[in-house]
């Protein structure tokens, strides 16, 4: 009877050890494969981010490539436009400076004859008395007012007055001289007329001063005054700058 007891014993260790065992083998592999699925869930994410990480970038790379060549396309356009202005500023200072030394080798040529020519002076005085009104843009262009009047009998005094009075040359010259070579506030059908040069824009004042107002009998600011200038003060101011010149 006790050798039942003991091999029903050994019977249910057994089984107990059987029991154990297959659980442990089962809690093995489950572990093994939760582990083993976190570590592709891991990886796989781990891709996931380096794809967006590089998406990311390309984006970022596409973004500043695009920002760097539309700078790099307004900046063309700004040095472009700086360019341009420069050299426009430029050929226009050229251009002026070509003309002041023009004009100061017409004065420097003058002879010294003593002749009067004009108001009980030479040649040379008028050019003086002129060039002591004329600065800014028109410095040292007197002598173009005299070789002018040489020419055709067209007032110095008056046609320098003009000058001094549309555009403020006596001081600083306004931007239609500047920008326009308009010296006397010409105007056309379009609005103000504009010369290719200094030298030209002087020229085509005289003409038009002397062509259309001197040789048809307006010789005085009173008589230009109707035609020239709407305002009725216009002469006064001409008279009174036409005054300044004389004693000056």
């Amino acid at each position: 009877m006790k050798k039942i007891y003991i091999q029903l014993l050994i019977v249910v260790i057994g089984i107990a050890l059987c029991v154990f065992s297959i659980k442990g083998i089962k809690t093995y592999f489950y572990e093994t494969y939760k582990k083993s699925e976190s570590y592709t869930l891991v990886y796989s994410d781990i891709l996931n981010i380096n794809k967006s990480a590089n998406i990311l970038e390309t984006a970022t790379t596409e973004v500043t490539s695009n920002e760097i060549t539309t700078t790099e396309i307004a900046s063309n356009e700004v040095i472009n436009s700086d360019i341009e202005v420069s050299t426009m500023i430029t050929t226009k200072k050229i251009d002026i400076d070509n003309l002041i030394e023009t004009a100061k080798e017409k004065i420097e040529s003058i002879s010294y004859d003593g002749k009067i020519i004009y108001d009980n002076m030479t040649k040379k005085e008028l050019v003086d008395k002129l060039n002591r009104n004329l600065n800014s843009t028109l410095v040292n262009t007197g002598i173009y007012f005299v070789d002018y009047y040489l020419k055709t009998g067209l007032d110095p005094y008056l046609a320098v007055a003009i000058v001094l009075h549309e555009t403020g040359c006596k001081w600083e010259c306004s931007s239609l001289v500047k920008e326009n070579y308009n010296i006397g506030g010409l105007k056309g059908t379009n609005g103000y007329l504009k010369f290719d040069s200094l030298e030209s824009g002087i020229n085509g004042y005289l003409d038009i001063l002397y062509n259309d107002y001197y040789k048809e009998g307006l010789t005085t600011p009173e008589l230009i005054n109707p035609k020239y200038a709407a305002s009725e003060t216009w002469s006064e101011k001409i008279n009174n700058y036409i005054n300044q010149i004389r004693e000056s």
